[in-house]
């Protein structure tokens, strides 16, 4: 198992944060957009990515933020609003509304000037900027192995994979069985047939469902850091390699499998400014 490490570009925005945030980036200078608005709990590494991205290019920036006041004592949310980001607590019963230009209407005084940004960056921009993450000197790997929240990252690489290449997902969702949906609605119009039997999600290794951990989970964040030197999270990329090794020590590979595993980043909260 090969790791390519995202995280190293820079533990707040890089990772593959960085890569949806790049062509959205460009799309809301091109058309002149006054601010940012986007969306996310009181964890969410997106915020975090957007809060101090947007900071460092001097852009106003909104986040919705599903929860309660009180979650601003956290790192992340704190961090975001140090970086200048203005934080808005919805319940989680709002929070459902966010794709519906109604309610954000009625929530954003100036909505026809704002840029919106889903959860996560996951849009067909999103998606673009993670067709970035694979590259040519990738092609001699048989599997590609990601931690998977709306999908997004997942189908960008999918669009790059060569024929002899099969993408793994692994859901930190406990109901993530949308994931297939996403990507599909994703990946429509380009290449279906080619590409539908190239990936699959697993959803064995979600821990009870997302930022959902236990003593088995957080024992191998702190052993695989021990082993590799590599510092991994709980709500992402401690999954992916859960379920990846599992998977390998089971026999689920095919004897020379050469396999990439992406780390995504996700370390935020676990950083001092």
């Amino acid at each position: 198992m090969t790791i390519r490490r995202l995280d190293l570009t820079d533990p707040i925005t890089g990772g593959n944060k960085w890569y949806k945030l790049q062509y959205n980036l460009l799309q809301f200078k091109k058309k002149g957009f006054k601010e940012l608005v986007t969306f996310g709990g009181a964890f969410s590494n997106h915020v975090a990515a957007v809060a101090r991205t947007c900071k460092l290019e001097g852009i106003n920036c909104i986040g919705i933020i599903r929860g309660e006041p009180e979650s601003i004592k956290n790192t992340t949310l704190q961090r975001a609003a140090n970086d200048g980001m203005k934080l808005i607590f919805v319940s989680r019963s709002d929070y459902r509304r966010k794709e519906d230009p109604e309610f954000l209407q009625q929530l954003l005084t100036g909505y026809n000037e704002s840029y919106i940004l889903p959860e996560g960056g996951s849009n067909k921009y999103g998606v673009m900027g993670c067709m970035n993450i694979l590259q040519e000197k990738d092609a001699h790997f048989s599997h590609i192995a990601i931690a998977c929240g709306t999908g997004a990252t997942a189908t960008g690489m999918i669009h790059k994979l060569k024929p002899n290449q099969h993408l793994i997902g692994f859901s930190v969702l406990r109901d993530g069985f949308s994931l297939e949906k996403s990507i599909q609605d994703y990946l429509s119009g380009i290449k279906p047939d080619n590409l539908s039997q190239q990936w699959h999600i697993e959803h064995d290794f979600h821990f009870g469902g997302y930022a959902k951990t236990n003593d088995e989970l957080t024992n191998f964040v702190n052993d695989f850091y021990i082993r590799t030197a590599v510092q991994i999270e709980p709500v992402y990329t401690g999954k992916l390699f859960y379920g990846l090794e599992h998977l390998i020590n089971s026999g689920a590979f095919e004897p020379g499998s050469k396999i990439l595993a992406i780390h995504t980043g996700g370390l935020q909260y676990l950083q001092p400014d």
